[in-house]
């Protein structure tokens, strides 16, 4: 197997939509990806590298526990441009792949001695990555599961006028999409009739995307996920389950830390085992026939737990698909690397505004939550997952009570 170089680039959705290599993220995003640019090290192997901005995590690294020990090596743009190795090709690992993080470690290949194999950009990966692939996904599994109560596939519309004829075919309320979004962001929630306020962002989301979608809004009891690996030979395999919790907006919070058993019981407690392992066996045959002969990589399926109107809890088993690592996977890892399977806990992805709080926050959960150990694996308290400054405004940690 060769070594990966892993780098950290969410919000990647955006570049794929645009379709060009010199995309350059909002400020928010940029900010995301320079201080969580550690967090390939919990997923990543021990010969791997992670690209970082500078030398804080060898140090950040160093300090932590050594029963955790080894992790990837951190590497700076000047490491690269020295050599980090000779003789070992090296594979490129964004966190997704677009033609600017392509563009990206081409940049990085041309100025640095070592052997970096950088994937290939497909056409059909911008089409895969939208929305709409789904929704086409979502229509394939209710065909193969013709007894199971799921719901219809979202519409995609480009006026405000089709929009206002699904509201008048269909049971308020309802929820509008943009084709290339992630982690809940894009999302606009709406009620039986449109605003002004609506008005403006779906005119917005249509000129920047082409289109929404829109679909009844779920009595959402609990949001998971399953989550895959395609070997772009034609296989799919299933990896696990991760269960995750957001805002009220519908935004990405955090992960349930938890082993594998223990979060199946708890999704399988409301609608049974047998009707989980369907949904399973179908999403992995649906997605091997969608993506398995033509993308090679992580894939992670969103879904939820909801209850209808008279009181029964269903699956809907893909509300969108993630062609891309995602924080889902990171939990997976990081549980079965370094947590004792006894434990329960969180991983969470915070943000603070104000120069300062984020680092106050760090060092109070240090103090409050110290971390313990048995047996080389973490039983409670706090770890943050990348380094913290007086600058710091995103940190992503782990709890374990």
């Amino acid at each position: 197997m060769p070594k990966k170089i892993h780098y950290f680039n969410p919000g990647h959705e955006t570049a794929i939509l645009l379709g060009t290599e010199n995309y350059t993220p909002p400020t928010n995003v940029q900010k995301m990806i320079q201080e969580l640019a550690l967090l390939p090290i919990w997923y990543s192997e021990p010969e791997d590298y992670v690209l970082v901005n500078d030398d804080n995590s060898s140090l950040f690294l160093s300090l932590l526990p050594k029963e955790i020990h080894p992790f990837a090596t951190p590497v700076t743009y000047k490491d690269i441009k020295k050599g980090i190795s000779s003789s070992i090709p090296i594979e490129a690992a964004p966190w997704g792949i677009s033609p600017h993080s392509i563009k990206f470690f081409e940049k990085l290949k041309q100025n640095s001695p070592s052997e970096i194999t950088v994937p290939q950009w497909k056409d059909e990966y911008k089409q895969l990555t939208g929305r709409q692939t789904a929704a086409e996904c979502l229509s394939k599994i209710r065909e193969l599961l013709p007894d199971m109560p799921i719901p219809v596939s979202p519409g995609f519309y480009t006026d405000i006028q089709e929009i206002e004829k699904y509201m008048l075919a269909y049971n308020a309320p309802f929820i509008l999409k943009t084709p290339y979004s992630s982690s809940g962001r894009g999302l606009h929630p709406i009620d039986r009739c449109i605003t002004e306020k609506d008005r403006t962002w779906i005119n917005g989301a249509i000129n920047k995307q082409g289109a929404i979608s829109i679909e009844c809004r779920l009595n959402k009891v609990q949001d998971f996920a399953m989550e895959f690996y395609s070997d772009g030979k034609g296989e799919v395999q299933y990896q696990g389950l991760s269960v995750f919790n957001t805002e009220e907006k519908g935004a990405y919070s955090g992960n349930v830390l938890q082993n594998q058993e223990m979060m199946r019981k708890r999704i399988s407690s409301f609608t049974g085992e047998t009707k989980l392992q369907h949904i399973q066996n179908t999403v992995g045959h649906v997605l091997k026939d969608t993506f398995g002969a033509i993308y090679s990589g992580y894939l992670g399926v969103d879904m939820l737990i909801y209850k209808d109107k008279n009181g029964n809890y269903n699956i809907h088993p893909c509300i969108e698909i993630n062609m891309r690592y995602t924080m889902g996977m990171v939990a997976l890892r990081l549980f079965q690397k370094y947590i004792d399977s006894r434990a329960t806990g969180d991983f969470r992805i915070t943000y603070d505004g104000k120069a300062g709080e984020a680092y106050s926050h760090h060092h109070f959960m240090q103090e409050t939550y110290p971390l313990k150990l048995e047996d080389g694996k973490i039983i409670k308290g706090y770890l943050s997952l990348c380094p913290v400054t007086t600058e710091t405004h995103y940190r992503a940690y782990i709890l374990i009570s």
